[in-house]
């Protein structure tokens, strides 16, 4: 065989040995590889926010926290992520969520609150209630606590930046949206429906909300067919109120949050772009044959 057909037999080679690592490894290193019905459970803490002065409904509180798993649904032995996994850790920020209609009640969780996205343009409101997730290192990377010496509600440094935890890569951007509740009442653009002790935080009590994925390389394993009004998530949360003087009170949260999630895992159709190199291993390998014959 001549050398320049040797070359270029071993430029095929690594080209296709370098195809097969990119896909083993895709650039966002988040990996779901089994389909069907989960939950996604993550927790964090509550805050209320600084929005204030100007025209538009006030953002009312914020959160942050992290995921610790998915697994499939009901059954948390069969996990498909969770915190660790190839060092992986994902902290989330919910910012954007404003009271559009308060109606007091007796009970203990009596107060419903009609939730709705924020539009306060001074301080970078767009109408929707956000939550983002941010793929991180669990070792090496930037995970700060919410105790006393950890992150304080008040290093917030935008609308939706909260320092140590929205600097890592972005993996999904949710957006709440409308169908969970009869919101004629309350108005067409409610999606975040809780039942609460108080009106203000600190409170405890229980919400619910719709979501669809409107962003970031986790977006392709989730579909909608699982939920409904198109919303590729279904959450609920539970919110417990912090002692004022507790050690995470003390740093400006004031309500513990945890999340449950439903939604569908769909597996993705994989990356095309190796099948060029393939191609022309098959190609080069026929015109091979065919000067040999």
């Amino acid at each position: 065989m001549p050398k320049i057909a040797h070359r270029a037999a071993a430029g095929l080679l690594a080209l296709l040995a370098y195809a097969g690592t990119a896909y083993a490894n895709p650039l966002a290193p988040f990996v779901l590889r089994t389909p069907g019905l989960v939950e996604i459970k993550y927790s964090g803490y509550l805050a209320r926010s600084s929005d204030s002065g100007g025209p538009g409904l006030r953002e009312a509180n914020f959160a942050a926290g992290y995921m610790s798993s998915i697994h499939e649904l009901g059954n948390p032995a069969n996990q498909l992520w969770r915190s660790g996994q190839d060092n992986q850790s994902i902290s989330f920020m919910m910012y954007g969520a404003g009271d559009g209609m308060v109606l007091p009640g007796p009970g203990a969780f009596g107060n419903q609150i009609y939730g709705t996205g924020c539009t306060h343009a001074a301080f970078g409101c767009d109408g929707k209630i956000h939550l983002d997730f941010y793929l991180d290192k669990l070792v090496g990377g930037t995970n700060p606590g919410f105790g006393v010496g950890g992150i304080k509600a008040s290093q917030r440094q935008g609308f939706n930046l909260l320092g140590g935890i929205t600097d890592g890569e972005l993996l999904m951007q949710w957006e709440f949206v409308p169908g969970l509740v009869n919101t004629l009442a309350a108005g067409p653009a409610v999606t975040l429906y809780q039942h609460l002790s108080g009106l203000t935080s600190p409170s405890s009590g229980y919400g619910s909300y719709l979501a669809t994925c409107v962003g970031g390389p986790a977006c392709r394993y989730f579909r909608t067919s699982s939920q409904p009004a198109g919303a590729d998530f279904y959450g609920t949360n539970t919110m417990t109120s912090l002692l004022a003087l507790s050690a995470t009170g003390q740093n400006g949260w004031t309500t513990r949050l945890s999340d449950p999630v439903a939604a569908q895992v769909a597996l993705a159709l994989p990356d095309s772009s190796w099948l060029l190199p393939l191609g022309l291993l098959a190609l080069y390998s026929t015109r091979r044959r065919q000067r040999g014959s």
